[in-house]
């Protein structure tokens, strides 16, 4: 978005033009995919224009209160990212339900969220029984 100003001073006016630019970022995808460990989180960007970082949020059962994950520095246009969130409770049934969303910065400060994805982490009863025994053997 640009903003055009100008001011007149006596027979002369000069126009001063001003951009504003904020953190531009074109994604191939962001998916968020239950497993074993916890919940797998990746995107790939098309464009990053002049973006630096890559703040991974979550919030869980409402898209209202997010909180950072993770932070991954910007690596250029066409790059893949990833994030494996092991801090997500295993549960038997798919009642929780965790929102995710970047923030993405530009060197100014300046930022933009995309939309949220969603995804519930669940284990099987087999898995489940099989990582304590695991865990009895650690």
């Amino acid at each position: 978005m640009r903003k055009f100003l100008q001011f007149s001073i006596g027979l002369l006016t000069v126009f001063c033009v001003s951009a504003i630019v904020f953190a531009a970022v074109s994604l191939q995808y962001f998916t968020a995919k239950n497993n074993s460990e916890g919940i797998l989180v990746e995107w790939k960007t098309v464009d990053e224009g002049n973006t630096v970082k890559f703040d991974l949020e979550r919030s869980v059962n409402t898209p209202d209160n997010f909180l950072s994950l993770n932070t991954k520095g910007a690596t250029g246009s066409n790059s893949y990212y990833s994030y494996q969130d092991n801090s997500v409770e295993a549960r038997t049934s798919s009642s929780t339900i965790y929102y995710y969303r970047l923030k993405c910065s530009d060197a100014s400060g300046n930022y933009t969220y995309t939309n949220h994805i969603t995804v519930s982490h669940t284990v099987s009863g087999i898995r489940s029984t099989w990582g304590s025994i695991k865990a009895i053997f650690r």
